[in-house]
C-alpha cells in the first residue's frame, strides 16, 4: 500500500521525522559497541604502519565523534520518550553528523598523504569505507544527517588532496567520487524504502488514533446525552453507575423545567438547547460542591432530568434539591425568560441500597406532580 503525497502535511512530516530519528537513535544505541570495536580494529591495524603516530589525532577525533553522536541520540531518545514536540535543534544534529564524517576521513588521510605498501593500509581503507557506507545508508532517509555526514567525509578528504601531488590527487579524487557515488545510489534506494515504511507507520498510527477516538465517542454516546453531556436515560437504569456510591441509603430527584415549551415556541429551539445546556452545567456545579462521592445526573429526555444523590440524611438531600432549584432559577433569569418559564419543579424520594432506581424514580415522579400542582418552582418529597 502506498500513501499519497497530498496527505503529507506538516504534522505528518513531523511524525515521520520522529519515527525515522527514533529508529536511527535505537540503531545507534544497539550498534555502539560494534562501532567502538570497529574503530579500535581500524586504528589497531593502522598501528602496524610505519607512520602509526600520524593516526593519534585522527583516533582522538574519531572517539570524540563517537561520544558526541551517542550523546546526541541519547538526548533525542529522552525527548521522544518525554513526548517533546521538538527534537534537538537540527543544526546541532547536522554539525555532529558532519564531524562524524570528517573524523572517518581523517583516519585514512595519513595513508594517502604518506602512502606505504602494507596490508594494514588496505584494512584501514576498507574499514573506513565500510563504516561510512553503513552510516550513510542507515541515515539516508534523514537528509539533515546523511547529507552533512557525506559532506563532512568528502570535504575533509578533498581538502587534504591539496597536499598531494596533482597526478595522485586526481586519481584519488576520481576513485573517491566513484566509490561515494555507488554508496549514494544505494542509499537513495534504501532511503525510499525507509520513507515509505515510515509513511505507512504514520498512516497506521493515525488510523489507530481515529479508531480509538471513534470507539471512545461511541462509548460516550452509548451512555451520555449528546447535548448536555450528562448520562442518558439508558445509563440511568444501569446498576454499574451507582457502584461508587457509599452508604446504604440515597436520594433520587426528578427535575422538570416549568413551561419549557414556551421557550422553544417564543425564543427558538437554539435558545432552548442553550438553556438545557445551562441547566445541565448548573446541576453539575451543584453536585461537585456536595460532600462525598457518587452523585450523578442524567437527562431523561426533553426538559426532564434525574439526579442521584449519594446522601442518606433527608435534610441534607432536601437542601441539595433546593440548591438545584435555585440554580435552575438563575439560569432562567440569565436567559431573560419570562417569570415562571424555565424554572424547575423537583420531586425527591429516598432510595435504600438494593432497590432498583426505577422504583425510586416513580416516587420522585409522584412528588414532582405534587410540586407542579402546588404552583411549580418548588421541591416536594415523597417518602419511600
Amino acid at each position: 500500500m502506498t500513501v499519497q503525497n497530498e496527505e503529507y502535511d506538516e504534522d505528518w512530516r513531523t511524525e515521520r521525522l520522529h519515527l525515522l530519528v527514533r529508529s536511527a537513535a535505537e540503531t545507534e544505541r544497539r550498534t555502539l559497541p560494534a562501532n567502538i570495536a570497529g574503530t579500535l580494529l581500524v586504528i589497531g591495524a593502522a598501528q602496524s604502519l610505519p607512520n602509526a603516530a600520524d593516526f593519534y589525532i585522527p583516533m582522538l577525533l574519531r572517539f570524540l565523534a563517537l561520544f558526541a553522536t551517542a550523546l546526541l541520540y541519547e538526548t533525542i531518545r529522552r525527548r521522544l520518550d518525554g513526548r517533546a514536540k521538538t527534537l534537538v535543534p537540527m543544526r546541532m544534529a547536522s554539525a555532529v553528523a558532519a564531524f562524524g564524517g570528517a573524523s572517518w576521513a581523517s583516519i585514512i588521510l595519513p595513508i594517502f598523504l604518506d602512502p606505504y605498501l602494507h596490508p594494514a593500509s588496505y584494512i584501514v581503507t576498507a574499514g573506513v569505507f565500510i563504516s561510512v557506507a553503513l552510516v550513510i545508508t542507515s541515515t539516508s532517509a534523514i537528509k539533515r544527517i546523511a547529507i552533512p555526514y557525506t559532506i563532512g567525509f568528502m570535504g575533509t578528504f578533498f581538502a587534504a588532496l591539496a597536499f598531494i601531488p596533482p597526478n595522485t590527487a586526481i586519481w584519488l579524487a576520481g576513485g573517491l567520487t566513484f566509490i561515494m557515488a555507488g554508496i549514494v545510489i544505494f542509499s537513495i534506494g534504501s532511503s525510499r524504502q525507509r520513507l515509505e515504511s515510515a509513511n505507512m507507520l504514520v498512516h497506521n498510527q493515525r488510523l489507530t488514533e481515529d479508531l480509538e477516538e471513534a470507539l471512545a465517542r461511541a462509548e460516550f454516546l452509548a451512555i451520555r446525552d449528546p447535548l448536555t453531556g450528562l448520562y442518558n436515560r439508558r445509563a440511568l437504569f444501569e446498576d454499574r453507575i451507582y457502584e461508587n456510591a457509599p452508604g446504604n441509603r440515597y436520594h433520587v430527584l426528578i427535575v422538570d423545567l416549568d413551561h419549557f415549551k414556551q421557550v422553544n415556541d417564543r425564543f427558538g429551539h437554539d435558545t432552548g438547547d442553550r438553556v438545557l445546556i445551562g441547566v445541565a452545567t448548573a446541576i453539575r456545579d451543584v453536585l461537585r460542591s456536595l460532600p462525598g462521592e457518587g452523585h450523578l445526573a442524567a437527562r431523561l429526555g426533553g426538559e426532564e432530568f434525574a439526579v442521584f444523590l449519594a446522601i442518606a440524611d433527608d435534610t441534607e438531600a432536601d437542601n441539595a434539591a433546593e440548591r438545584l432549584r435555585a440554580a435552575c432559577h438563575r439560569v432562567a433569569a440569565r436567559f431573560g425568560l419570562p417569570p415562571g418559564v424555565g424554572t424547575a419543579s423537583i420531586g425527591i424520594s429516598s432510595m435504600p441500597r438494593g432497590e432498583h432506581v426505577s422504583e425510586a424514580l416513580q416516587r420522585a415522579d409522584n412528588a414532582l406532580y405534587e410540586a407542579k400542582e402546588s404552583g411549580r418552582n418548588r421541591v416536594k418529597r415523597q417518602v419511600a
